[in-house]
């Protein structure tokens, strides 16, 4: 039987390892890579392990290779180091029929690693299915594979010492039918194979003390489909390599997680759940039993590990999602984890900005409410919490909120674009966080955007619109403010596309305020560009000059990346409409001071961008980015370097369908916190996955 003081050891060392991935993915913030290598390893590799197999102190690398379509080839390809980076060609050794998944040990006790793989098997009769193990010869090479039979399909394999008697026994999940255990001989076979359960549809197994008696026990995963419900089995082992099941827990999940989230030191569970159903946390009560799941959201959860990725000696979690991100999400210490609380505003949040609105020197929260007609306000406790929105009547699908004085009396007021009552409603503040009734503002068709500037230099805010809904007819309104909340007729700039943000800058150093303005069109070609108006000062502006920018661009904002003094743009670009949105992320355009900009600079950074803002997220004095990804459910957050580069890019769950994002300091702190509008819907109405709002996240960034 396992010592206390051993499994102590496993625990500590798996939470090293952790700590280990934790720190390898704080420093790619810092350094950058070489151009990849890449070698030879067989024809569909699906795995991937280190070791050092020829024991010359230099890692070594196995990729298992599926062989198919045919699995004819399937096996395991052995690439011994050089110590510099480059690998050995390839040496080749049979497996059995489509193997799935590879782990290190050393089955015969000779100090020379082997491999254990577990074997699908190939179709069509998926013959050969079962576990093979590769005796390894000491000089990177190894013995011909011994089959042990499993049941049907294995999926994965994991080494341990389940029965504490020095010698490594393989753990299995096998297709339909749950969890097998062969316990190792010592000389390299195992006894005949033992079902202990698990149930059908297992796909997690993770290994841990769940009842503090000392003995390794087994967590199961399984998922659900049409047939059958899925849930976690705990096995209990009793410490011969068998063991007794413990009370099932309901649901559905894909992957699987030990650790310690309240700090107890009794083990708990951390499930994803899939696409839109977030994530659980099941917390243990020492006996091998688990209390009831806690909810938190992290998105389309897939895969999780846990690390502190903070430093508060708090286990954190690292969840990756659909469409190819990762998201972090801050454990308390007491069990539960630092998400971004949803604060209620109307129905599908579209637009946030930020304001003082009651005068007393704490931000607050303006919120355009596409399905409500309405506009919410959130006055802030400067503790980074709000008080219940206040609702105030707009037009037919507010799109977009700006902030501003426009009547010159000293108070915030507000103005929401009306998509499809085709003008926008200003909202005059009375100084106590209440307004008037909305006064209409006449623009184009179908206004989607708006900004505030002083475009004629006459100390009154305008507005700038954007507007049209066809390739035809998008463009530019603008509207000079007469200081009285009230406007001129607008004087329209024709654009030929569908016109998406505004932002305000002087690009060419003038002393006078132009635009940039992002246009994407929803459907091929995909227009993918930026147009620059450069003012005139009389609130007319130039002919637009068109610079490139990424894949349907969907919203622009100004800032000096480079720190040369002159006004930059950075582009949210959405992307491909695919499954994949490859293509998406952010475009920055260095600008050379005369109202032209360098070619653009692409960064990765998520799905589907559809908004960012520029802060000082890290308090270096460098102008970072925040990029608001609609379909992955998050933001990106890319620190600059100052140079006008950027850092790989730290992913941050929202919940569903986030829209916009502002930038305010909301509890007071000195740091810059973010507020996101959740206004898509796409996957899900009302009060199925989600609730609209607006989600708050307090940077907890050390300096």
């Amino acid at each position: 039987m396992a010592s206390p003081s051993r499994m102590t050891a496993l625990v500590g060392a798996a939470l090293a390892a952790c700590n280990m991935l934790v720190a390898a993915t704080s420093l790619a913030q810092d350094v950058s890579f070489f151009a990849r290598l890449q070698f030879d390893a067989g024809t569909d590799t699906i795995s991937v392990v280190v070791g050092d197999f020829n024991g010359d102190g230099v890692q070594d690398v196995v990729v298992l290779d599926s062989g198919w379509p045919s699995y004819l080839d399937s096996g395991v390809s052995v690439l011994l180091g050089n110590g510099n980076g480059t690998f050995q060609r390839a040496q080749y050794f049979r497996a059995g029929g489509g193997p799935r998944s590879v782990a290190i040990g050393d089955f015969n006790g000779d100090g020379v690693q082997d491999l254990a793989v577990a074997n699908y098997g190939t179709p069509p009769l998926y013959q050969d299915a079962g576990v093979s193990v590769l005796l390894g010869n000491g000089d990177g090479s190894f013995g011909a594979p011994r089959n042990f039979a499993v049941g049907d399909n294995p999926r994965a394999v994991l080494v341990e010492d389940f029965n504490g008697d020095g010698v490594q026994d393989l753990a299995l999940i096998i297709g339909r039918g749950g969890i097998w255990v062969l316990l190792g001989n010592g000389d390299g076979s195992f006894q005949p194979a033992r079902g202990i359960g698990g149930g059908v549809n297992a796909r997690l197994l993770v290994v841990g003390d769940f009842n503090g008696d000392g003995v390794l026990d087994l967590a199961v995963g399984r998922s659900s489909d049409r047939f059958f419900l899925g849930g976690i089995n705990v096995f209990l082992g009793n410490g011969d390599g068998k063991f007794r099941p413990a009370p099932n827990i309901d649901g559905s999940y894909l992957s699987l997680a030990v650790g310690d989230f309240n700090g107890d030191g009794v083990l708990d569970l951390v499930a994803p759940g899939g696409p839109g159903l977030d994530a659980w946390v099941f917390l243990g009560n020492g006996d091998g039993t688990f209390q009831p799941r806690r909810h938190f959201s992290a998105g389309d959860g897939y895969g999780v590990a846990v690390g502190d990725f903070n430093g508060d000696g708090a286990q954190d979690l690292v969840i990756t999602e659909f469409f190819n991100t990762v998201t972090v999400v801050l454990g308390d210490g007491n069990g539960s984890f630092q998400v971004a609380p949803k604060l209620e505003a109307g129905d599908a949040p579209w637009s946030v900005a930020v304001g003082d609105f009651n005068g007393d020197g704490v931000q607050d929260l303006v919120v355009a409410n596409n399905y409500s007609n309405n506009a919410s306000v959130l006055l802030g406790n400067g503790n980074g919490t709000f008080r219940g929105a206040r609702n105030f009547a707009a037009g037919n699908f507010p799109r977009s909120v700006a902030v501003g004085d426009f009547n010159g009396d000293g108070l915030q007021d507000f103005v929401v674009t009306n998509y499809y009552s085709n003008n926008a409603s200003l909202l005059l503040g009375n100084g106590d966080g209440t307004f008037q009734a909305a006064r209409d503002v006449a623009t184009r068709s179908n206004p989607r955007f708006v900004a505030a500037g002083d475009f004629n230099g006459d100390g009154v805010l305008d507005l700038a619109v954007a507007d049209g809904d066809t390739r035809d007819n998008g463009g530019v309104s603008v509207l000079l403010g007469i200081g009285d909340g009230s406007f001129q007729p607008a004087l329209t700039f024709a654009l030929g596309r569908f016109t998406q943000s505004i932002a305000v800058g002087d690009f060419n150093g003038d002393g006078t305020q132009d635009l940039a303005v992002a246009n994407a069109t929803p459907s091929p070609p995909y227009d993918t560009g930026l147009a620059v108006l450069l003012g005139n000062g009389d609130g007319r502006f130039h002919a637009a000059q068109y610079f490139a920018a990424g894949v349907s661009p969907t919203f622009v904002a100004v800032g000096d990346f480079n720190g040369d003094g002159v006004q930059d743009l950075a582009v949210a670009n959405y992307g491909t409409f695919s499954s994949s949105y490859e293509d998406a992320g952010a475009s920055v355009l260095l600008g050379n001071g005369d109202g032209t900009f360098q070619a653009a600079q692409y960064f990765r950074a998520g799905n589907s961008a559809v908004s960012l803002a520029v802060g000082d997220f890290n308090g270096d004095g460098v102008q970072d980015l925040v990029i608001v990804n609609e379909r992955t459910h998050g933001v990106s957050a890319l620190l600059g370097n100052g140079d006008g580069n950027f850092q790989y890019a730290l992913t941050f769950g929202t919940g569903m369908g986030p829209e916009s994002v502002a930038v305010g300091d909301f509890n007071g702190d000195g740091r810059q916190d973010l507020a996101v509008a959740h206004g898509y819907t796409f996957l899900a109405p009302r009060g199925s996955f989600h609730d609209w709002g607006v989600s708050v996240l307090i940077n907890n960034s050390r300096r």
